[in-house]
């Protein structure tokens, strides 16, 4: 999914990450104060549609939606992985709910993703950066190259 400059919400079913862009023609690149340890949102598709609870997923904001346990036991921040043809390392930054996911999912949403017991989990997601450019599909696989 990618943030264009209307406001709207496209899920295009393939795109080229790249280290410059993160997601081509999403908000991030238009940033001026770029974070490069934001540069894509990450979230595991089936807590995705649990909060979402039958709303579309775009309401997340998140860049990908993946069928892969984004844990920090599984995938601790530096871990290296090949999503299609592309190269992308999970970045320490931690990707908290904020004020419009609670305004879009809810309080009990919020807590949900950012409960101490289960933070670990990172069920609200993790950042990736893109190390080596690449077309990326829906359906692409995800092979985790490298832990820490």
């Amino acid at each position: 999914m990618r943030r264009p400059e209307d406001g709207s919400r496209e899920t295009p079913e393939r795109l080229r990450l790249s280290p410059e862009e993160g997601v081509p023609g999403d908000k991030w690149g238009r940033d001026p104060e770029r974070m490069i340890d934001a540069q894509i949102c990450v979230m595991q598709r089936d807590v995705a549609e649990l909060i979402a609870n039958g709303q579309p997923l775009t309401l997340f904001g998140d860049s990908l939606f993946v069928e892969l346990d984004l844990s920090a036991a599984n995938l601790p921040p530096g871990s290296r992985l090949r999503v299609g043809d592309a190269t992308v390392e999970v970045t320490p930054m931690p990707h908290d709910g904020c004020s419009k996911f609670k305004k879009r999912f809810g309080a009990d949403a919020l807590f949900f993703v950012n409960a101490k017991a289960t933070r670990h989990l990172n069920l609200r997601g993790t950042y990736w950066k893109v190390i080596e450019a690449g077309e990326v599909r829906v359906g692409s696989p995800i092979v985790v190259m490298a832990r820490p």
